[in-house]
């Protein structure tokens, strides 16, 4: 995530506020689904002026750092840089309920 505040810095910040990506309409957008969609909007269509110019592992650190201000606890690895091992990784901003079996 660390990684990815200095490339949102230098390549998102000038079109993109942090809070665009907290409010209730993105996290509600990208809910429950795996990350690999998120990672893969980010890739195919940013920066605006030249998409894909990224290398794989600079989208998947912006990624990271989209999780980290929406409050999402940080893994113990870095994201993988490759959309089919994210696909596993959902996007979850509420608590998830385990229940009991009675």
């Amino acid at each position: 995530a660390a990684r990815g505040l200095d490339v949102y810095v230098g390549m998102c910040k000038s079109c993109h506020s942090p809070d665009a990506y907290t409010a209730a309409t993105f996290t509600s957008k990208w809910e429950g689904k795996p990350l690999s969609e998120l990672y893969v909007f980010i890739r195919d269509n940013m920066p605006k002026n030249e998409p894909g110019s990224m290398s794989p592992e600079e989208y998947a650190d912006v990624l990271a750092y989209l999780l980290r201000i929406n409050r999402m606890p940080a893994g113990e690895t870095d994201l993988p840089a490759d959309a089919d091992r994210m696909k596993s990784i959902r996007f979850q901003t509420k608590p998830t309920v385990v229940r009991k079996e009675k």
